[in-house]
């Protein structure tokens, strides 16, 4: 009998080794969108975040969490003398003279301010019909991912 030799891989071993490497290489694409969407909203809860010390001292100091100019760019001052929350006459803004922080900053998504007034400060998606992402209360000075 003759002794037959085999060198190298048959076709159906490559094809099979190559499916393997794309079933695996898909699911680690799925699993980087999840991680790029959370590190998103942690971006967002940092920002966020960063305004509630400058509006707990606001409401401690007798003034009002005024409302950002742009619910996009931020601007304007966070305390307000003004109970409706609208930004200061020149010459009548208080002595906490922090702005709004921008939210454009964060890439590959759209994030907006909500609701600000004394006790909460809302940042939502930027969808048609917005819902919220992140949810900061003033009193406790929490944020929470929604």
């Amino acid at each position: 009998m003759k002794k037959i030799n085999k060198k190298g891989f048959t076709l159906i071993e490559l094809l099979v080794v190559v499916a393997i490497i794309a079933v695996l290489a898909g699911i680690v694409l799925v699993s980087l969108g999840s991680a790029r969407e959370r590190s998103r909203k942690a971006s967002l809860q940092s920002t966020v975040a960063s305004v509630i010390p400058v509006a707990s001292m606001c409401v401690n100091d007798g003034y009002y969490v005024g409302i950002p100019t742009s619910s996009t760019a931020g601007g304007g001052y966070i305390c307000t003398p003004n109970s409706d929350g609208t930004q200061p006459a020149v010459g009548s803004e208080t002595d906490i003279l922090e702005e709004w922080p921008a939210l454009t900053h964060i890439t590959g998504a759209s994030y907006a301010y909500g609701t600000t007034d004394t006790t909460s400060i809302i940042a939502t998606d930027g969808a048609a019909t917005p819902s919220a992402v992140v949810t900061c209360t003033v009193a406790t000075g929490s944020c929470v991912r929604n």
